[in-house]
């Protein structure tokens, strides 16, 4: 149940003409139309002459049946009336787990196998994506009880075999799990939620275990985070104030950009305003600090009132 499981066949076209061909999948009983946990891609459609189609059964059973086999009949017009329809007959068994995981996708394992550095199968995958650091984010999933009773579940991380790690885990984790126990009744699914607060750039992992104490069940599980920049930047990297006279103003207007769907404050280090002692108060910059909404812009003004005749040249943070 919940699984699923696919076979490939394909049929060549030896025929001078295009083969139109449709699908059916049918009860073995009563003949008639019942696709049961089966279906086939494509269904329907064309071959042209001297090539081949591969089809792929899919079997993904929702439920538990005493049969499930099935006849898949191919239709196609104008056969040959001494060529045998094609039919093929279809079976597949299901067993009822205890629990089942509705996770969302995840590239992690394919990626880690491209890097040469493959997941070990007995994991399942949380993966997070955050735009950039102290950032929090909560991803969440359902775990499904299909059994006839109830029980009770607990999360656990396990400690990291590396002991200076696991004490930096310990001070200021980064994955925290937001429901570390609960009960599933019959039938019924549990809303798990995890959080994410990086506090560094890179990529994190933490590994944790799904306990079902009653049924001696042990389900490990990899939490995965992410850190990317967020698309936030000014309109201009660069302002030319060009000459002014001591005591002269010149004032400019940059505006700060978030392309992002999520609010993000920034401030601007007051060191850089001053940038060197012999400038002086020269450069005044307004806001210092604020939010930018997600998709717009904040204003920034930058004014410029030089004190002392020299080159002046901030780099603003």
């Amino acid at each position: 149940m919940f699984g699923a499981r696919s076979y490939k066949f394909n049929m060549r076209n030896t025929s001078k003409i295009n083969l139109h061909y449709s699908f059916k999948i049918l009860n073995p009983t009563t003949k008639i139309p019942d696709k049961g946990a089966f279906s086939i891609n494509p269904r329907s459609g064309i071959i042209p002459s001297g090539t081949d189609e591969i089809f792929i059964v899919k079997f993904a059973p929702l439920e538990i049946e005493r049969d499930f086999s099935r006849v898949l009949v191919c239709k196609i017009p104008n056969l040959d009336p001494e060529l045998q329809q094609l039919n093929i007959n279809i079976d597949g068994d299901a067993e009822r787990p205890v629990c089942h995981f509705e996770l969302p996708p995840s590239q992690y394992r394919e990626k880690k196998g491209k890097d040469m550095t493959p997941i070990d199968s007995k994991y399942k995958i949380i993966e997070f994506q955050s735009l950039g650091t102290k950032v929090k984010n909560k991803t969440k999933f359902m775990v499904a009880n299909p059994t006839n009773h109830r029980y009770d579940f607990e999360w656990e991380e396990v400690e990291d075999q590396n002991p200076v790690k696991n004490e930096v885990k310990k001070e200021k984790p980064m994955f925290r799990c937001l429901t570390p126990k609960g009960t599933i009744l019959s039938g019924k699914k549990f809303n798990v939620q995890f959080e994410y607060i990086p506090d560094n750039v890179g990529e994190h992992e933490s590994y944790w275990n799904f306990k079902i104490p009653s049924e001696g069940i042990v389900q490990p599980f990899m939490v995965v985070g992410f850190v990317v920049e967020p698309i936030v930047l000014m309109e201009t990297g660069k302002i030319n104030f060009g000459p002014l006279l001591i005591g002269g103003k010149s004032r400019e207007t940059v505006n700060l950009i978030n392309q992002e769907h999520l609010p993000f404050t920034f401030h601007f280090n007051k060191d850089t305003i001053k940038e060197n002692p012999d400038y002086g108060d020269s450069l005044q910059v307004s806001p210092l600090s604020g939010t930018v909404p997600p998709q717009s812009q904040v204003p920034i003004e930058v004014l410029f009132k030089p004190k002392y005749e020299t080159n002046f040249n901030y780099n603003l943070i």
